[in-house]
């Protein structure tokens, strides 16, 4: 109960502060000539020195019994002080009981000085009362022997700091009744000296404060449990001492003005002590009742979870089981028995490894148990493994393992959660045949058209150089130099397409290079200007270039970035139509890098389709592609060109009908 050993914790320095002052401003007295002028006039009552030593000993041996916990010096320090505590009270007990003086109560100072109100009451000079005496004694020996244990018996042990701790309670706590009911008997034990009040309050505290320090032992351990005991000492001690005492002093009051006639008082006190005792049983039994009843709704809590529990284990499609830490099965739930054929009945109480562990890995199965035992470690605790195990007919098959420790505090128990992945295995097999077909298929692909434009590629170059040559024989007509004119536009066209599949084909298999070198953006912008000059000039496209970067130049391969570029105007002058504008604007970026906008108001593309538009053979974006010609291969291979170089390229349109912004940033050089 964490409120309780804060409380217990509190009370320890409110006990050990108590004695401290309450010790030293009375030694003050016995040593220093001018407050015991002080003391003489105002007729204050002193403890004896021997007290007032005993006490400031006691309470510093209790401080470091409290700071010094499971360290060495502290704890020794604190015996050795709680050992001359014993002997003064010792000393002090047996001058009383034998009638000897063995010359202790002067040891530190004279038996009283001048003005000693005290004095009087004296058995002998500078003598402490028994009660004192007695409670400092048992003081002593309990700080002496705080962690010390006593056997009694084969098994049980105790603490003995608790049992001497009760006994110095007898005397300090007979003197404080003696005061309550002005009973002077109980303030001079034995017609000993009267112990003062603020020595019984003080050798009480730090009693109490003995217990206190060790909050987890009998008695106080009893006084905070949660259980039936501990409601009834909390309701029944605490409440019969203050209610008993209050009694006494109530009577004793009234006797003395007069209410209560001599002998009265005793019927009285018996009377009303059975009453109130009465009450206190009462509402302890009902604090009982209420417990029990909190207890039984918990038990049947925890039946109902333990019921659920069960269900779910058996209706788990998982096999679940418990094992012992010797190998055994202590529990099988049915998917275990659906899983492995062994029935319930079967396994239990039997080694696991003779039932569901190939005999290859059941020496691996023995060490690991061991090494769980002896490290508190495992090789497979706590994750998830494939292994191979057994059925009941001797195959073997697949199972997904996930095994963890429950340690307990005698022999620790293993859950296990088995899975049979015969089926995933078979699938993730089929699968894994069907990631390599696919990609032997796509390798195929990428082989044929790589051959494929190789052989068409051959054969189109000495046709291209033909009708170059012939387009410029003036020998031959006009119409057929024109006619020659579109064949070579064609056949270079051609040319292109079978290009674009070409790189396409480097670039699934990561083997597009590039040659570096300074360039200038600008310049390789004009030659592929110049490239679709003329095909915009006959759809008489305005078309205007507005140059505003101040830096221009880039690390790049020019014949990559002019295919880059003449691929962006060339999609723009296609998809817009006769009359249109394409705009081509070049500006730097904040952090230095060259950006290129080819703005065009041609068809554009519906903005959700964007990503779409830079895949390969995909021309969705742009309504009635068909009629525009080719294959989609120029901003696939375009995004790809512009990405090797450290850059990047997006599109950007309203929709359909509303044009088309393509933005190229590449970084400066």
């Amino acid at each position: 109960m964490p409120w309780a050993t804060r409380a217990c914790h509190w009370f320890v320095w409110i006990a050990v502060t108590a004695g401290i002052l309450v010790s030293l401003s009375n030694l003050a007295v016995w040593v220093i000539p001018s407050v015991q002028v002080y003391a003489a006039n105002l007729e204050m009552s002193v403890v004896r020195v021997n007290t007032a030593v005993a006490m400031l000993l006691a309470s510093v041996s209790l401080m470091f019994c409290h700071i010094g916990k499971n360290k060495i010096i502290p704890t020794r320090i604190a015996a050795i002080f709680g050992l001359l505590v014993a002997l003064i009270g010792g000393l002090t007990s047996l001058e009383y009981l034998l009638g000897f003086d063995f010359g202790i109560d002067e040891l530190f100072a004279p038996g009283t000085f001048p003005g000693d109100t005290m004095h009087v009451f004296v058995v002998a000079p500078g003598r402490m009362s028994l009660n004192a005496a007695a409670a400092i004694f048992f003081i002593g020996l309990a700080l002496t022997r705080l962690d010390a244990e006593v056997k009694i018996g084969k098994s049980n042990q105790y603490y003995n700091a608790p049992f001497f701790a009760l006994l110095a309670l007898l005397p300090s706590g007979s003197g404080l009744v003696g005061y309550l009911l002005s009973n002077g008997g109980f303030t001079g034990l034995l017609r000993s000296t009267n112990i003062l009040l603020h020595a019984a309050v003080v050798l009480f505290l730090l009693s109490i404060g003995i217990l206190a320090i060790r909050p987890d032992r009998r008695p106080l351990n009893h006084m905070f449990s949660q259980g039936s005991d501990g409601v009834l000492l909390r309701r029944l001690l605490p409440g019969a001492t203050v209610l008993l005492l209050t009694l006494g002093w109530l009577i004793n009051k009234a006797r003395t003005v007069g209410i209560l006639a001599p002998g009265e008082g005793v019927a009285m006190m018996l009377y009303g002590g059975l009453l109130l005792l009465f009450v206190l049983i009462v509402s302890a039994s009902r604090a009982v009742y209420r417990l029990e009843g909190s207890e039984k709704l918990a038990v049947a809590a925890l039946e109902k979870e333990g019921k659920m529990t069960r269900a779910m284990l058996d209706t788990s499609i998982d096999g679940i089981l418990l094992m012992d830490s010797k190998g055994m099965v202590v529990d099988w739930n049915p998917a275990a028995v659906r899983i492995f054929g062994w029935e319930r009945e079967e396994v239990l109480g039997g080694k696991l490894a003779d039932y569901i562990i190939p005999e290859r890995l059941r020496e691996a199965h023995t060490r690991g148990i061991a090494w769980f035992l002896e490290s508190g470690q495992g090789p497979v605790l706590g994750k998830r493994v494939e292994l191979p195990a057994l059925r009941k007919d001797g195959t073997e098959f697949p199972v997904e393992l996930n095994i963890n420790a429950l340690a307990g505090t005698n022999s620790p128990l293993f859950v296990g959660f088995i899975r049979d992945i015969t089926e995933r295995k078979a699938f993730d097999e089929a699968m894994q045949e069907s990631k390599a077909k696919a990609e032997r298929a796509s390798q195929a692909k990428d082989d044929f058209l790589a051959a494929l434009s190789h052989e068409l590629r051959t054969p189109l170059s000495p046709v291209l150089l033909s009708a170059s040559n012939l387009k410029n024989d003036d020998r031959l007509p006009l119409d057929v130099r024109e006619d020659l004119s579109m064949i070579e536009r064609n056949i270079a066209l051609e040319g292109r397409l079978i290009d674009d599949l070409l790189d396409l084909t480097r670039i699934s298999r990561g083997k597009l290079s590039l040659r570096l070198e300074r360039c200038d953006a600008h310049a390789l912008l004009g030659h592929a200007i110049e490239m679709v000059q003329e095909e915009s000039s006959r759809k008489r496209q305005l078309l205007t270039i507005a140059h505003e970067a101040s830096v221009f130049h880039v690390n790049g391969d020019t014949a990559r970035l002019q295919q880059v570029f003449w691929n962006l105007l060339r999609n723009a002058v296609k998809f817009t139509p006769e009359g249109g504008t394409v705009t081509i604007k070049t500006f730097n970026h904040e952090n230095g890098a060259l950006v290129l906008k080819v703005i065009d108001t041609g068809i554009g593309f519906e903005p959700e389709l964007t990503d779409k538009l830079f895949l390969p053979f995909e021309q969705e974006g742009r309504e009635g592609h068909h009629k525009f010609g080719g294959l989609g291969l120029g901003l696939a291979i375009a995004r790809a060109i512009v990405n090797l170089h450290g850059g990047s390229i997006c599109a950007e349109s309203k929709g359909h009908g509303l044009g088309a912004v393509f933005i190229v940033e590449l970084p400066p050089a």
